[in-house]
């Protein structure tokens, strides 16, 4: 075998494949056009959530997506007025959103949930004011320092600044926001 012409032992399909992954990726940007265009007629709106409708659910039917949004019975509710850490936002090395996650799991963990929704946000997901044992979450997961007060309402703002000045919750670190 000669030197000068080195064997190729891997082979790209890049340039065969280039024209069929332009076909693909037109096609799916193309159906996805549809389907936004679809959705903008009109009878075609996602129905929203109303006021004062009542959510419940057992612990076992309660599911913890972050520290201000729970999946209770299939229905997604986001609690009112709750600001929370996002996934993967560092406090001084610690993961506060995994940690401000875990901090509400435990408040659901062996009582039913009761939740009552206010409204809905832009995206039609319901605001909800919830409870475990007669005690508010949404007020709850802020007094214990795990979110901030997302709303003007005074006894979350107070619960918020409390937990600051004693440096609970994500304050026990320098402030993340």
């Amino acid at each position: 075998m000669s030197l000068d012409h080195p064997r190729r032992i891997f082979r790209s399909g890049f340039r065969r494949l280039e024209g069929r992954a332009v076909a693909v990726v037109t096609g799916a940007g193309l159906a996805a056009a549809a389907g936004v265009s679809l959705a903008m007629l009109p009878g075609r709106e996602t129905p929203r959530p109303g006021s004062g409708e009542q959510v419940t659910a057992d612990q076992e039917q309660v599911v913890v997506i972050d520290a201000g949004t729970l999946r209770l019975a299939g229905r997604v509710v986001r609690l009112r007025g709750v600001d929370p850490p996002s996934h993967s936002m560092s406090c001084s090395g610690e993961d506060c959103g995994a940690a401000a996650t875990n901090a509400l799991a435990a408040m659901v963990r062996e009582a039913p949930v009761f939740c009552r929704t206010v409204g809905a946000d832009e995206l039609g997901r319901a605001y909800a004011a919830c409870q475990v044992r007669a005690a508010e979450l949404n007020l709850a997961i802020i007094a214990a320092g795990w979110a901030r007060a997302a709303t003007g309402e005074q006894d979350f703002v107070r619960a918020e600044a409390n937990a600051r000045a004693e440096r609970r919750g994500i304050w026990a670190h320098s402030p993340p926001w």
